[in-house]
């Protein structure tokens, strides 16, 4: 069973930073899940794969070399020049390796200094190689070179630096937390905004809040937007949603290109499903700090969010992973006109069942947040040898 790591991730960071930075949270009454209908739907069939990914190598091992023994990993992509990061929350840490698996350098390290972080959630790269680091915890973005040199920070950012960046010319977009406070309520949620020179944002283009409720955190997931950027820097986001499935390309200045909209029933996860997704999440955000009582309150949604994750390829292709199925399985759009292209899906067995793959304009990569052996990153191919490259 795959599990969607990177919204319930997000969400646990996003919740321990906001209690951070505002103290103890109000009382309110819990509330229930929506009621389901006779209509929902238990399984859905997989769809015709027209193009297969495959699993052909992997860096990681259970003992020896510190270098290639991680904690937790959190995130893991390929380098413009073939290497490979690997970001290793528990040990704060981005180490980079060549295709090979031979270990080259490390990007930061834990510490509250100039270039370190105290709580790593994410990393991005720039085409010319230069990395971008937001520190969760220390409410700072690094900043460092292609040689991975410290370079600069970017500060003032209230609660916490965005969680998610992808960069774009003169500037980043990301998904960042958020609250406000009054004497009467409290409200948290995120947003997608673009960013310059300054933590002040210079545009946004979603933000959902909600009323926070200590007795039902899990809400929180419903204010989660999953985004990438395009060759073109616009701007993809489509909302966490167990009853939509739409996507929406925008401008950097906010000006909708084309909106996808499509029909799927709601399908319901299995118990197993909860109980196991559930268990996922409470480690994540034991690991991060996250406070007892508030890992024992999150409770997940009874039913499958339709899109797990966009992400954007070399050829200007937009990746939608569809939140239904027990295997990766993608719907893949023209990012220029929104039009649909092929499906393809990751083969699996039961020993990578809970693959996550990463794509991005320079190759696939996965990893498996819940493995029953040893972190590792996995790199991924595709059987058609012609699928990335350029006509």
């Amino acid at each position: 069973m795959r599990k969607k790591l990177t919204v319930l991730s997000a969400v646990g960071f996003a919740l321990l930073l906001i209690i951070s930075a505002c103290g103890d949270a109000p009382d309110s009454d819990s509330s229930s899940s929506d009621p389901q209908s006779e209509s929902d739907t238990a399984a859905l069939e997989m769809p015709e794969i027209d193009h297969w990914l495959a699993i052909t190598d992997s860096i990681g091992v259970e003992m020896g070399d510190s270098n290639f023994v991680f904690g937790q990993i959190a995130g893991v992509q390929f380098l413009p020049d073939g290497n490979i990061a690997i970001a290793d929350m528990l040990k704060t840490r981005v180490s980079v390796y060549t295709r090979g698996g031979e270990f080259v350098s490390t990007v930061g390290h834990d510490g509250s200094g100039p270039g370190e972080f105290l709580m790593l959630s994410t990393f991005a790269v720039r085409d010319d190689g230069s990395f971008m680091i937001p520190d969760a915890m220390g409410g700072k973005l690094n900043f460092y070179d292609p040689d991975y040199v410290f370079t600069d920070a970017m500060t003032g950012f209230f609660p916490t630096p965005p969680i998610m960046i992808s960069p774009v010319v003169g500037g980043f977009v990301g998904l960042k937390p958020e609250f406000e406070q009054t004497e009467e309520e409290m409200n948290i949620g995120m947003g997608i905004y673009l960013w310059t020179d300054s933590a002040a944002h210079e545009m946004e283009y979603e933000r959902n809040m909600i009323l926070f409720d200590m007795n039902d955190l899990g809400a929180s997931v419903k204010t989660m937007v999953f985004f990438d950027t395009d060759k073109n820097d616009n701007v993809i986001t489509t909302p966490y949603s167990t009853e939509h499935f739409v996507i929406t390309s925008r401008s950097l200045d906010g000006d909708q290109i084309w909106q996808i909209e499509e029909d799927y029933p709601r399908i319901k996860k299995t118990e197993e499903e909860i109980v196991e997704e559930r268990e996922l999440i409470r480690s994540r955000m034991a690991a991060t700090g996250t406070p007892p009582d508030m890992v024992d309150s999150f409770q997940l949604e009874d039913y499958k969010t339709f899109i797990a994750l966009i992400e954007v390829d070399n050829l200007n292709r937009l990746w939608v992973l569809m939140g239904f199925y027990d295997t990766p399985v993608y719907r893949v759009y023209d990012c220029e006109t929104g039009d649909f292209l092929f499906t393809a899906a990751l083969r699996t067995d039961e020993a990578h069942e809970n693959v996550v793959p990463s794509i991005n304009s320079y190759g696939v990569t996965g990893f498996n947040p819940q493995t029953e052996t040893w972190p590792r990153a996995y790199i991924i191919t595709p059987e058609d040898e012609d699928l990335f490259l350029a006509e």
